[in-house]
């Protein structure tokens, strides 16, 4: 995944995406103007603090946004293929769990008629547990 040409600034805007954030959200978030926000994606470079900040709002490591996702997978961690994410914070508006935010990334991999599938497979076991609670 990593491309060589990739920078921290198009990490940003990728974690951002993949997190479902638009700019003026992610912005809010980090208590900055989207004007900053946009401008740290395209061209500008984060200071420490910025860094720090956007990997606990993204819930990824510090090397991750620094250096990409394979440089994570790689740097001796045991989990090829997974990347590495950070427990929900207290101070998420509605936490979710490390399993619960992997199956929502993986479900963004899939197409629509995939995820049908898993959305139909996740149904019909919610249903039958209702009906055995019954």
């Amino acid at each position: 995944m990593e491309n060589k040409k990739e920078t921290i600034n198009s990490r940003i805007a990728s974690y951002r995406k993949l997190a479902g954030f638009t700019q003026e959200e992610a912005a809010s978030l980090l208590n900055m103007k989207r004007s900053a926000y946009a401008r740290m994606e395209k061209v500008g470079s984060p200071t420490p603090e910025q860094i720090k900040q956007i990997a606990e709002l993204y819930r990824i490591s510090v090397a991750m946004l620094l250096y990409g996702e394979d440089f994570a997978l790689n740097s001796g961690n045991g989990s090829a293929g997974r990347v590495t994410l950070k427990q929900p914070s207290d101070r998420d508006i509605f936490p979710l769990t490390t399993t619960e935010i992997n199956a929502i990334r993986l479900l963004r991999e899939f197409n629509e008629e995939d995820t049908k599938k898993v959305v139909d497979l996740i149904n019909e076991i919610y249903s039958t547990k209702i009906v055995k609670k019954c």
